[in-house]
């Protein structure tokens, strides 16, 4: 049997020379009905940097976002 997920299931990886940051993130069907206007708040942060072929739907309502974090070097 499959376990059903109701959270979120993410990773960011830092590069370890450029400090880029990148990441990917599972937003599960369960969890978008009851966050997604959380979720919507997230994405449209200007920090948030995907593009629509990152994005891969699931039959479910679930989606993946793969993503990148607008983090200048200072």
């Amino acid at each position: 049997m499959a376990d059903v997920l109701s959270e979120p299931q993410f990773q960011v990886l830092t590069h370890q020379y450029t400090g880029e940051k990148t990441g990917r993130i599972y937003f599960p069907a369960l969890f978008l009905a009851e966050f997604h206007n959380s979720v919507i708040q997230w994405l449209q942060q200007q920090e948030i940097i995907f593009y629509e072929m990152d994005v891969k739907y699931y039959g479910d309502g679930s989606f993946r976002l793969y993503f990148r974090v607008n983090n200048p070097l200072e």
